[in-house]
Order: structure tokens, then sequence, then C-alpha cells
């Protein structure tokens, strides 16, 4: 017999690999890549940019802000976009308390790929 965890878990773009965010229990969970199809000849910078509005539509589609955000990992291409990546990153979380957060340099999914952040926030936190 399965559970049913309708209850508990909320899907939010439910698709054949996976959803675009997920809340649990008031926590939502959630990953941001730059816009397909990826476009190689934006920097990093850029990408940064276009990521972080994508993650501000999806935390207010979830019900959360930048305020409720518990912890977000930054996934870099190449670490030496590390300082490129934090002047985009400061700006956007300049206005509140910031999350615990963790960089790490890995392979992505694209070579256009720059840069990806996993997110984790509490979902209607004041």
């Amino acid at each position: 017999m399965t559970a049913d965890l309708s209850s508990i878990i909320e899907r939010f773009g439910v698709g054949k690999r996976g959803s675009l965010a997920v809340v649990h229990q008031g926590t939502g969970y959630f990953a941001c890549t730059p816009q397909a199809p990826y476009d190689g000849s934006l920097t990093t910078v850029d990408q940064t940019r276009q990521l972080l509005a994508k993650a501000d539509a999806r935390l207010a589609e979830i019900g959360a802000s930048r305020k409720g955000l518990v912890f977000c990992a930054i996934i870099l291409a190449n670490m030496d976009d590390y300082a490129a990546m934090n002047e985009v990153w400061d700006d956007w979380i300049a206005d509140v308390a910031p999350p615990a957060r963790a960089c790490f340099q890995a392979r992505l999914a694209s070579s256009d790929l720059k840069v990806e952040m996993i997110m984790v926030c509490a979902v209607n936190a004041a």
C-alpha cells in the first residue's frame, strides 16, 4: 500500500525527470539553471543574473521569498568565475540575511552552462 503524500508534499512543474520545485511541510527545494537553450556567449555574470531572476520567480510561485532562503549550493563550471558570480550574488542578497551557502566546481550538463544553483527555502516566511 502506497501512502498518499499529497497533504505534505506539493510539486510544481512536474516533468518526466523531475519537478521544478517541491515543497515539503513548509520547506521548498528547487534548482536553477540559465534559460535553455543555453547561450554560451553569455558571461558568468549574465548567466548568474538570469538564473537569480528565475529563482525570484520560483520563490514567488511557491509562496516564498529571498528572506526565507535557508541554503544555496552554487555550482560553477570554473572556479575562476567565483568573483564574477559573487558580484551578482552580493547585490541580489544584499537586502536580506544571507542563507548558508556552499560553492564548488563541477562539470555541468552542457559546455555552455557556467553556473547553476540549488536552493532550499522556508515557504510563507515573513
